[in-house]
């Protein structure tokens, strides 16, 4: 025979069935917010943690407290987070000698001090662990931030030096063709009542030479825009090839319409340096002749190319203006007249592949640029 009410007898521990599962609710359920409000999660749980120790139906190590451990760390300030992981095994300590101590009291256990130990040993791996995971986690993720940015600072160097690159490009195109145009309109000015027919062929080069500048500024500009989504930045039919040795023809065609007569010679094997370094070689005779162009009053000059086994050296030579005491020309020494860019700026090209640059008078009359780069580009 049952005895009346037995149906209502406590089922855990002395309390009854709701109360156990309010306090294991207070214990595992605030963790599934832990990403939302990982401190107040924390304190829900780590009450009811205090709750359920003191009914005596606690489970250690405490799995939901170290999930909110791992957030807390992997989120929160270090100081904080470091704050919040002591509290926890502060709280979850004092919990567990809580109930050893009852243990000890009431059922007289000699090994109380052992399982109080393990219990503390459990308990404080399992939360220390999840809090250095979290924290390790977090140094990883700020770490490949840190190169992922690092990354776009570079990109974004390297874009700016691109086209700081394309810019030169644009002055020296600029400042040959204007040299030569300039030339030849004087030229045209000066015979135009006399010599017709060489009148018409000064205005001829002039026309060539503007447009040979015009499309290589199309191109380079074409360059700048060619990060356009649209890709309407380029030039019609592609973009042309940046000049080089192949383009020597050319230059040799300009300065002779501007009345100096460039002979060329080449010494050695002829062979395709990379392209930077081609580009190079291209602008430093450029840059040269416009300086005979403009500034050497000579009707002739001389390119010479000389092919080592692992090198290129450029010489250009002219016989012009010059003074007995070995200064060179106004105009000559401070880079052609236009603010030290001339031969500053053959220098700083030469410079990027290694090489070595010479520029200075010759004794007696004339001026001689030299230039040694290496047939293959040199590594940082």
């Amino acid at each position: 025979m049952l005895v009346a009410g037995a149906e209502r007898q406590p089922l855990f521990f002395g309390f009854p069935h709701w109360a156990a599962v309010t306090v294991a609710g207070c214990v595992a359920v605030p963790a599934a917010v832990r990403r939302l409000w990982p401190r107040a999660a924390l304190a829900v749980i780590l009450a009811g943690t205090v709750a359920a120790g003191t009914a005596g139906f606690s489970t250690d190590p405490p799995a939901s407290a170290a999930l909110v451990l791992y957030v807390v760390a992997l989120a929160q300030p270090v100081p904080a987070a470091v704050r919040l992981l002591t509290a926890t095994m502060a709280t979850v300590a004092a919990v567990v000698m809580t109930q050893m101590g009852v243990v000890a009291v009431t059922r007289h256990d000699s090994a109380w001090a052992e399982t109080m130990a393990a219990r503390l040993l459990a308990s404080g791996l399992v939360l220390a662990a999840a809090w250095v995971i979290g924290y390790a986690v977090r140094q990883q993720r700020a770490y490949t931030k840190g190169l992922r940015e690092q990354a776009e600072r570079q990109a974004a160097e390297q874009l700016t030096e691109q086209r700081l690159r394309i810019a030169r490009e644009l002055h020296d195109i600029v400042a040959h063709a204007l040299s030569l145009i300039a030339v030849q309109a004087g030229v045209a000015n000066y015979i135009i009542g006399t010599r017709p027919d060489e009148t018409a062929r000064a205005l001829s080069s002039i026309e060539r030479s503007s447009r040979s500048a015009l499309a290589e500024m199309r191109t380079l500009l074409g360059v700048l825009r060619a990060d356009e989504p649209s890709g309407t930045g380029q030039a019609e039919g592609g973009l042309a090839p940046a000049p080089g040795l192949a383009g020597l023809a050319g230059l040799t065609e300009h300065a002779a319409a501007a009345g100096v007569r460039v002979e060329v010679d080449i010494v050695g094997q002829p062979r395709q340096p990379p392209a930077g370094i081609d580009l190079t070689a291209y602008r430093v005779i450029q840059e040269a002749l416009t300086n005979v162009v403009r500034h050497a009053a000579a009707d002739r000059c001389r390119v010479r190319l000389s092919y080592g086994d692992n090198d290129l050296t450029i010489e250009v030579t002219d016989r012009g203006r010059g003074r007995p005491s070995g200064r060179p020309a106004p105009g000559r020494a401070d880079g052609a007249g236009n603010g030290g860019h001339g031969i500053a700026g053959m220098r700083e090209r030469v410079a990027m592949y290694s090489g070595q640059f010479e520029a200075g008078p010759l004794p007696g009359r004339g001026f001689r640029v030299t230039a040694r780069l290496p047939l293959a580009v040199p590594l940082p």
